[in-house]
C-alpha cells in the first residue's frame, strides 16, 4: 500500500502529492489523548522487519537468529532428542552459543542485521552559544546500543528548523530508524514543524506520563521511520523502554517485541495522574516489593534512573494506589 496518496483532482498529474500514513492513526479518547497501548501497536505495525541474510557462524556474533535451530538427531548421553529446539528464532547470537551451533555441524546461519539507528538531539536556540548538552540523547543512544542496534549519536544539536531538517536528512541514508530527543518544549526547535516539512508526521499527545509529548513520522523518499522523544531524560528513558526498544526488536523480526512484565507489591502509597498510564522508576527488592524514587531533573534524574532496576506501570481512576497493591513493572537489568 502506498504511503502517500495523491489528491483526486482533474490536475492530479501536475499537483504535488498529499502525504498520509498507510492507515489512519488511532482515534483520540474523549479527553483528546491517544491510548498508549493503541498508539504503540499502531507504530509497531507500520515497521517492517529487516531482510534476513546468510552469514558465516563466526561473523554472526551479535546478530539475531532468523530461524530456530533444531536437533536433527538425538545426542548420546544427553537429554537432547531429535526435533528439540536448541536455539530459538530471535535469539541474539553470543560467543557461547557459537560452540553449540558448531557442534551441530552448522557453519552458516540465517540472521537479521543489526538495526542502524541514528539518534539526533534537538537543541534550544538559547543554548547555541552556551554549549548546552542534551542528556536524553546520550542515554537513549547507549540504551539502544545495548539492545544490539548499530547506533550513530549525532554530535551537537540543531538550533533552528532548517538546520534540524538538514541534520535529519543527512542521517536518512544510513539509518533503518531515526530517533530524536527534544523539540516539544516552548524554547526548543519545533520537531512537529520540521517533520511536517520532510515527511508524514503524527505528534498527537498520548495518555502516558512522563512522555505524553511524543511523535512518529515517515520521512524522506524512502519513508524512514522516526520516533520523536522528549528532551526530559526521565520521559525519554520511559519511551525508550516502552516504545523505542520494542521498535528495534520489531526490526530484527523478534517474535516478542514488548518488554517482559513482572508483578510486585508497592511498598508505599503512590499518587498517579487519573486516566494516564503513569510510569515510575523503582527499586524492586528480592522480597517482591517496589520502592519508588523521587522524581528528579537534570543530572539528578540520571542518578535516579541509574539506581533503579525496574519501571513501574501504574494506573488508577481516583489517582491513588494503596500500599501493598499489586502492580506491573518492567525489569531493567535484563
Amino acid at each position: 500500500m502506498a504511503l502517500f496518496r495523491r489528491k483526486q483532482t482533474e490536475t492530479a498529474a501536475s499537483e504535488p502529492e498529499t502525504r498520509a500514513f498507510p492507515t489512519p492513526p488511532p482515534a483520540p479518547r474523549p479527553d483528546g489523548l491517544r491510548d498508549f497501548d493503541e498508539q504503540r501497536r499502531y507504530v509497531l505495525d507500520l515497521l517492517n522487519p529487516l531482510a534476513p541474510f546468510g552469514v558465516s557462524l563466526l561473523d554472526a556474533v551479535g546478530l539475531v537468529l532468523n530461524e530456530s535451530i533444531q536437533a536433527e538427531q538425538a545426542w548420546p548421553a544427553s537429554s537432547i532428542k531429535e526435533g528439540d529446539v536448541l536455539v530459538r528464532k530471535g535469539t541474539r547470537i553470543h560467543p557461547r552459543l557459537v560452540g553449540l551451533v558448531a557442534a551441530l555441524g552448522i557453519n552458516k546461519v540465517i540472521t537479521r542485521p543489526r538495526p542502524r539507528v541514528a539518534v539526533i538531539p534537538v537543541g534550544r536556540p538559547s543554548q547555541a552559544l552556551a554549549g548546552g548538552r542534551d542528556l536524553a540523547s546520550y542515554l537513549v543512544a547507549a540504551e539502544l546500543q545495548s539492545l544490539g542496534a548499530q547506533v550513530w549519536h549525532v554530535p551537537g544539536s540543531a538550533y533552528d528548523e532548517p538546520e534540524l531538517a538538514e541534520l535529519i536528512g543527512d542521517q536518512m541514508i544510513r539509518a533503518d530508524l531515526l530517533v530524536t530527543t527534544g523539540g516539544f518544549e516552548a524554547d526548543e526547535v519545533s520537531i512537529e514543524a520540521v517533520l511536517s516539512q520532510i515527511g508524514v508526521a503524527d505528534t498527537a499527545p498520548v495518555a502516558i506520563t512522563p512522555g505524553r509529548q511524543q511523535g512518529f513520522a515517515l520521512v524522506g523518499d524512502d519513508f524512514v521511520p522516526l520516533l520523536a522523544l522528549p528532551s526530559d531524560p526521565v520521559a525519554a528513558h520511559i519511551l525508550l523502554v516502552t516504545l523505542a526498544g520494542p521498535a528495534t526488536r520489531k526490526l530484527v523480526g523478534a517474535d516478542t517485541v514488548l518488554p517482559a512484565l513482572e508483578r510486585a507489591r508497592v511498598a508505599q502509597p503512590v499518587s498517579v495522574t487519573p486516566g494516564l498510564l503513569t510510569c515510575a522508576h523503582v527499586v524492586a527488592s528480592e522480597s517482591g516489593t517496589l520502592t519508588f524514587r523521587p522524581r528528579r531533573s537534570g543530572v539528578d534524574a540520571l542518578v535516579s534512573i541509574n539506581r533503579a532496576n525496574g519501571l513501574a506501570l501504574l494506573s488508577s481512576k481516583d489517582g491513588h494506589i494503596d500500599i501493598g497493591t499489586w502492580v506491573d513493572y518492567i525489569p531493567l537489568d535484563r
